[in-house]
C-alpha cells in the first residue's frame, strides 16, 4: 500500500485596478476555510473603491456553499453601496455550479476580464 497526499492547491486573491473596475482575481478553493479571506477583501471599501467589482473566478477549482454565499453577500453590500459586482469564469466547476443554483441570473456572467471591464 502506498501513502499518496494530496496536495490542496493555494487559495490567492489578486487586486488590481483598471479605470472604474476593481478587479479580484481568485485561484484554488473557494470554501468554508477561504471564503472569510475572500470577504475581507470584497467588504473593503479602500480595496474595492472603483465602482464595479469584476471578481475573477477562472482559477477557482471548487466552490461550495459557503464559497457562493460570500458572493451572494457582497452582491448585496456592493449594490447597498450603488457600486456593482460582475463575476468572470469559463466552462469549469464554477461557472456549472452558478448556473445549478440559478445564480447565473443573478450575476452578469463574462468569459474573460477585458469582457467584463468593457475592453475587450
Amino acid at each position: 500500500m502506498t501513502d499518496t497526499q494530496t496536495v490542496e492547491p493555494p487559495f490567492e486573491v489578486g487586486i488590481t485596478h483598471v479605470p472604474g473596475h476593481t478587479v479580484v482575481e481568485i485561484s484554488g478553493d473557494l470554501d468554508v476555510f477561504t471564503g472569510a479571506r475572500l470577504r475581507q477583501v470584497l467588504f473593503d471599501p479602500v480595496l474595492c473603491s472603483e465602482p464595479h467589482v469584476v471578481v475573477d473566478l477562472a482559477g477557482v477549482t471548487f466552490i461550495d456553499s459557503t464559497g457562493l454565499g460570500t458572493l451572494v453577500a457582497a452582491r448585496r453590500w456592493l449594490t447597498s453601496r450603488d457600486a456593482g459586482i460582475s463575476l468572470v469564469c469559463g466552462q469549469g466547476p464554477a461557472l456549472r455550479l452558478l448556473e445549478m443554483v440559478c445564480l447565473d441570473k443573478v450575476f452578469e456572467i463574462h468569459e474573460s476580464v477585458p469582457a467584463a471591464t468593457g475592453r475587450a
